[in-house]
């Protein structure tokens, strides 16, 4: 799979939805393309087989909490679906302990039909070595699913693919959704600072909240996410010949910084935090310097101030900004208009701005992002599933029309959200709360995202501009995939070890992180971190001694 094909699988996905200008690349996304939606009688009858399939309950799995009116939205489904799918979700919403627990149930084998996997800090490539999932690329491009046929061109699948098999389902609306720091406005407007643009003036601002509000949290940040897990901070320089912060490599269980030749042909070397000097010697400048690639976490230690002091507890920052406790947070910017509303509901006279953290993306500049062309969200079908072409049915009826992705991104039409036009939505506070599905772990897709009606002119330019070829940059080693399989009881053994430290060092909790990471680093080589290390360097030179790059 080539870089160039890669690329027009996104574009192949949004060619349907012809106006990019206008979506948003959140659940402010639309379908820009679709004219009139089917209805759902049409919708249902178009994959409607000959004659009633027997009823049938799948186990789904995810990760956010459930919403309030899930039940509801399962009805209106299984009541749309009856003479066509026949099929009852059964959906367990496991929150942060999504990974311990679908651990367990393979470990026990127990039964689950579809699940929610990633990259980044999570497990997907992991479990895919230890053998947890099911192959599903026959589903794929398969006239008897037409839905998954229209949704998912086959550049993208085969983008996805490991050692010739589809073993989840890329869930993807753009390469890279930009994050941003939300600040109250009305503050910043009594501190008598004008509108933020930069790092800088943001950290004027915060020192005045100290000073002038010290009831207030300056900056709420998730605890094992700390400063945009690695992306705050982060060097924004071009990644010609090393894969490192924030692009690491997935699925090694530690983040390794990969350094490559000058002609992209040979591992000059693999380090990883808390490598002694000497690991880094050897390398070209400026990554011989551990602190070069390091700098950020000196970065999160100086601003560790304007965090809450229980920080290491803090699993959700959204609200304590929400019910103004916290002059500022961080999160994407689709989120810019439901958080505005809650504010200003919720904190009399109270407003909120934001700005785009990364300067290059801010400015629009061309190849500001780096990608690999694969999604960080997956759906995947554990091995334990006895259901697999139901389970699939349900997929390829939530992608064969807008209507049906509607009812699980955003609910019932005219309870949970209302339709603005042929592509946008607006829903109130109380709708919100009533359903907020995490669609990005079942029904996300370029083809069927909506805009929201009150997002600004500046978020649908700066989410347009991500959605076009001209904002990234092709990382080293895109295409290359990391076998965990042969290092897979390494990386379980190391993973739980470096979760227990990664909370102090992403929140800057730590002043003394080197010798932290020193000691730490010592103990993950006994756990088999060098191991793991090798076998990674074997991998990468053999993707590139086969003409990968």
């Amino acid at each position: 799979m080539n870089s160039k094909s890669i690329k027009n699988a996104i574009l192949l996905m949004v060619s349907a939805t012809m106006v990019l200008s206008v979506a948003a690349c959140s659940k402010s996304n639309g379908d820009a393309g679709a004219s009139t939606a089917p209805s759902s009688a049409a919708s249902t009858a178009s994959s409607a087989p000959s004659t009633q399939p027997s009823p049938v309950t799948l186990k789904l799995l995810f990760m956010q909490s459930k919403p309030a009116e899930m039940d509801k939205v399962l009805a209106e489904f299984e009541k749309r679906t009856k003479d066509t799918l026949n099929t009852k979700l059964d959906i367990e919403f496991a929150g942060s302990e999504l990974t311990q627990k679908l651990g367990l149930k393979m470990a026990a084998g127990e039964k689950v039909d579809l699940s929610f996997d990633y990259l980044g800090n999570g497990t997907l490539y992991q479990n895919i070595a230890k053998g947890y999932y099911q192959p599903l690329e026959k589903y794929f491009n398969n006239d008897a699913y037409p839905g998954l046929k229209k949704a998912f061109p086959p550049e993208l699948i085969e983008a996805n693919k490991i050692n010739g098999h589809l073993y989840s389902i890329p869930m993807t609306e753009a390469w890279k959704i930009p994050g941003v720091i939300f600040y109250r406005k009305d503050l910043r407007e009594k501190y008598g600072l004008q509108p933020i643009k930069t790092m800088e003036e943001f950290q004027v601002f915060m020192d005045k909240v100290s000073v002038q509000n010290p009831e207030l949290v300056p900056m709420a940040v998730r605890n094992t996410r700390g400063f945009a897990g690695g992306e705050m901070f982060a060097n924004e320089v071009v990644q010609k010949n090393i894969r490192t912060n924030p692009y690491f490599i997935s699925g090694t269980g530690v983040n390794f910084s990969v350094v490559l030749s000058d002609d992209g042909k040979k591992v000059l070397g693999a380090v990883t935090l808390g490598d002694p000097a000497s690991d880094y010697a050897n390398l070209p400048a400026p990554y011989n310097k551990p602190d070069y690639l390091y700098q950020y976490l000196d970065k999160y230690v100086q601003w560790n101030k304007y965090l809450e002091k229980d920080v290491l507890a803090q699993n959700n920052p959204g609200v304590l900004f929400d019910s103004g406790k916290a002059a500022a947070h961080e999160w994407n910017i689709r989120g810019m208009a439901d958080v505005k509303k809650k504010i200003q509901k919720a904190i009399p006279g109270a407003d909120i701005e934001y700005f785009v953290y990364n300067t290059k993306v801010a400015n629009l500049q061309p190849q500001a992002l780096g990608t690999n062309h694969i999604p960080y969200n997956h759906a995947v079908v554990p091995v334990t599933s006895k259901n697999v072409d139901r389970t699939m049915k349900v997929l390829d009826w939530i992608f064969s029309s807008q209507e049906n992705n509607d009812l699980f991104t955003w609910g019932i039409e005219g309870e949970h959200w209302t339709k603005i036009g042929d592509n946008g939505y607006s829903r109130t506070e109380d709708q919100a709360k009533k359903y907020s599905f995490p669609w990005y772990e079942l029904s996300m897709n370029s083809m069927y995202e909506r805009t929201n009606a009150d997002m600004d002119p500046y978020a649908k330019k700066v989410l347009q501009f991500v959605k076009t070829n001209n904002a990234y940059f092709t990382l080293p080693l895109a295409q290359f995939v990391f076998d965990a399989t042969p290092v897979k009881t390494e990386i379980a053994k190391v993973t739980p070890k470096l979760g227990e430290y990664m909370p102090l060092f992403v929140t800057g909790s730590d002043p003394n992180w080197r010798d932290t990471a020193t000691n730490l680093n010592k103990e993950l080589r006994s756990l088999g971190l060098d191991k793991i290390r090798a076998e990674l360097v074997k991998q990468v030179q053999a993707y590139l001694d086969k003409g990968g790059k």
